[in-house]
């Protein structure tokens, strides 16, 4: 018997690609014969006590300068109550720090499982948990002290080779999509809703602004394009300064800022939403022009809405993409090739619409069930 331990801080029904995706590894590994999963985080006050999770889930208790000492002890108490064998920790400088410095106190084997941006840098912004005060120092012992790690992409993978991973201890294994569950929402046409025609060439992006998506290259391209009235961008995610951002670069008139899908938080709305899955099924492209993604959630979804994609360099989703047939590769990441590859797709936008079920069909083996399955062959190099 597999009994997996997850430690991490913030958890599901807090929103982040991380906290998403530990929630339906454990849920799905929880439902396999052989397998027992459970959970131990923070104390998440702002979500009711009262939340179900499908698996035992151990929130810490805090209390002024004792509340590092309650987490520990949630955490061991999760351990001993679940007859723990295997330590899983997500993110190398917080969960996976914690599972090695809890597998060398125990005895008990541990993964530690890079979500991205625990190892990505980009110094010309800032960007990476590496500049942070100390956590260079917890990512290169998480590494050093694993039994195994998980990266969820081969560039992930090379981010962790960087800092001294062993690579015979590195599983690809990249994040599921909530693939049936897509397919099983009705279908709305969200055109009119946000105000564009049939005719138009719907581009969708969706994050938040903040420098590691760079969105100012996508706006530097879309003013490139005044000329093609009917190219439209749909922008999903919190607003944060984007229409002075559009401003900037004339664009106003060729955005549509939706703000976050869903508008309000609520803990009994289960993923994926429906109005998030019919927006990107209004749209004809979806573009992502971060620095970096580990592999974004986003792409990975509008593939299963059968959206083609446009991303990065540097995007760990281009494992799963068909060059030229489900996505592209941006050759050069500059406003003026993202101009030219947006007409491109822009005049054979007929074909594009007819290649919708071979790209839903892409990406049809990433269910979160095979991702568990994937897991836990890892953890059973450890027995």
């Amino acid at each position: 018997m597999v009994n997996v331990g997850v430690l991490t801080s913030n958890h599901y029904p807090r929103l982040g690609g991380m906290e998403i995706a530990v929630h339906n590894l454990v849920k799905n590994m929880q439902s396999m014969e052989g397998v027992s999963a459970a959970v131990a985080c923070s104390t998440m006050p702002e979500v009711p006590k009262t939340f179900q999770y499908p698996y035992p889930c151990y929130r810490s208790k805090s209390f002024s300068v004792f509340t590092p000492f309650l987490f520990e002890r949630n955490q061991l108490k999760m351990i001993k109550e679940n007859n723990i064998n295997v330590l899983h920790g997500p993110m190398l400088h917080g969960g996976g720090f914690e599972a090695v410095k809890l597998s060398k106190k125990l005895n008990i084997p541990a993964v530690v499982h890079s979500r991205g941006s625990d190892v990505q840098l980009v110094k010309e912004i800032g960007y990476g948990a590496q500049l942070e005060a100390g956590s260079l120092a917890k990512l290169k012992q998480a590494i050093k002290y694993s039994n195994q790690i998980i990266a969820v992409s081969e560039i992930n993978k090379e981010n962790l080779l960087e800092l001294g991973a062993d690579i015979g201890k590195i599983s690809v294994i990249p994040n599921g999509i909530l693939i049936n569950e897509i397919n099983n929402i009705p279908y709305q046409d969200f055109r009119t809703k946000y105000g564009l025609s049939q005719d138009d060439f719907v581009i969708i992006t969706v994050g938040r602004n903040r420098p590691v998506k760079r969105m100012e290259l996508l706006f530097e391209a879309l003013e490139k394009l005044k000329d093609y009235k009917n190219i439209k961008c749909l922008c999903v995610g919190p607003k944060e300064n984007l229409t002075t951002l559009a401003s900037k670069y004339n664009v106003l008139d060729k955005l549509v800022l939706t703000g976050k899908i869903p508008k309000e938080s609520n803990f009994n709305i289960m993923q994926p939403y429906a109005e998030l899955i019919n927006t990107f099924r209004s749209a004809n492209l979806y573009i992502s022009t971060s620095y970096v993604e580990s592999f974004g959630n986003a792409a990975a979804e509008a593939l299963a809405c059968g959206i083609p994609i446009v991303v990065g360099q540097k995007h760990g989703v281009r494992d799963v993409v068909l060059e030229g047939e489900t996505g592209w590769v941006m050759p050069k990441e500059t406003p003026a090739s993202l101009a030219e590859l947006i007409i491109g797709l822009y005049e054979k936008r007929q074909s594009l619409s007819e290649k919708t079920e071979i790209i839903k069909a892409s990406v049809s083996h990433l269910t979160w069930r095979n991702v568990a399955q994937q897991t836990v062959e890892v953890y059973k190099k450890m027995f």
